[in-house]
C-alpha cells in the first residue's frame, strides 16, 4: 500500500511545480478513473453537528478520503496530498484550501464530491504556483553581495503575508507559514534542517492561531530572519 502522506510533511522538492507538470483541465477525469471514486460513501442524514455524522466524518469518511489520497499522490506525485489541507479545523486544518473542509461537510453525491476533490486539487495547485512566483521575485544573486543578508527579510514579510491572506489565519495557520518559509530557504540552496532551524527560531512562539499578526510583529519575524545566513541562488 503506498504510504499515506502529511501536507506538513511535504518538502519544496515534493511541491515544486516546475517539476511536477500537471494539467487542471484533465484533473476531474482522472480522478474519476481512480479506484476510490467509484466508492464514494454515503454520508449519514443530518447536520453536521449530529453525532453520528461526526462519528462517520471521522471514520468511514476519513478513511474514504485517506484511500484517496493514496491514489492521488500515486498518480499525480506526493504534492497533491495537499488537496484536503483546509482552512480552520478543516480535514487537515490550518491549511490554503478553501474548496475542501472534511467529510462530513464535503462529501455529498459521488459527483458533486469528485467534483470538490478536483476543485480542491486545482485550488492547492495554484497555491504552490502562487509561491513558487513569490520565491522567484528573491533570487539571492539578483542584489550586491553586501545586500543579499535582506534577501530573506524582504521575501519574509511578503510571504508571511500571503500565507495570512491565503489560510485566513485560522486554527494553526502558522504551522503552514513555517513550512512556506523553510520551502523559500531551501528553493534558494539552504539545506533542510538550517532552513528548518532558522525558521523556528525566528517564528516559535510568536504567530497565534485565529489571529492575523499586525504590521510590526511581521517585520519582527523578518528581522529575525534576515540575521541568518543569506541564501545561496541555485537557479
Amino acid at each position: 500500500m503506498i504510504d499515506l502522506v502529511v501536507p506538513s510533511d511535504l518538502s519544496w522538492g515534493d511541491v515544486d511545480p516546475r517539476h511536477h507538470p500537471f494539467d487542471a483541465a484533465s484533473a476531474l477525469g482522472v480522478i474519476s478513473a481512480l479506484a476510490p471514486a467509484a466508492r464514494v460513501p454515503a454520508r449519514p442524514v443530518g447536520a453536521a453537528a449530529d453525532p453520528d455524522v461526526i462519528a462517520w466524518s471521522g471514520t468511514e469518511g476519513a478513511a474514504w478520503a485517506d484511500e484517496l489520497t493514496r491514489a492521488m499522490t500515486g498518480r499525480f506525485g506526493r504534492w497533491a496530498a495537499g488537496w484536503r489541507w483546509a482552512h480552520d479545523e478543516g480535514d487537515i486544518g490550518g491549511g490554503p484550501v478553501a474548496a475542501w473542509c472534511c467529510p462530513r461537510d464535503s462529501i455529498t453525491t459521488p459527483a458533486a464530491t469528485l467534483e470538490r476533490v478536483a476543485a480542491a486539487l486545482c485550488e492547492w495547485r495554484g497555491w504552490l504556483e502562487e509561491l513558487a512566483e513569490h520565491f522567484d521575485r528573491y533570487p539571492p544573486d539578483a542584489v550586491p553581495a553586501e545586500e543579499r543578508r535582506r534577501v530573506p527579510e524582504r521575501a519574509t514579510t511578503d510571504l508571511v503575508t500571503a500565507v495570512v491572506e491565503r489560510t485566513g489565519a485560522g486554527d494553526a495557520w502558522y504551522l503552514h507559514c513555517k513550512q512556506v518559509l523553510t520551502w523559500f530557504l531551501t528553493r534558494w540552496g539552504v539545506t533542510a534542517e538550517t532552513a528548518e532551524a532558522e525558521v523556528e527560531r525566528a517564528v516559535s512562539g510568536v504567530f497565534e492561531s485565529w489571529t492575523a499578526p499586525d504590521t510590526s510583529l511581521v517585520d519582527e519575524v523578518a528581522g529575525r530572519l534576515a540575521v541568518s545566513s543569506p541564501p545561496e541562488s541555485r537557479g
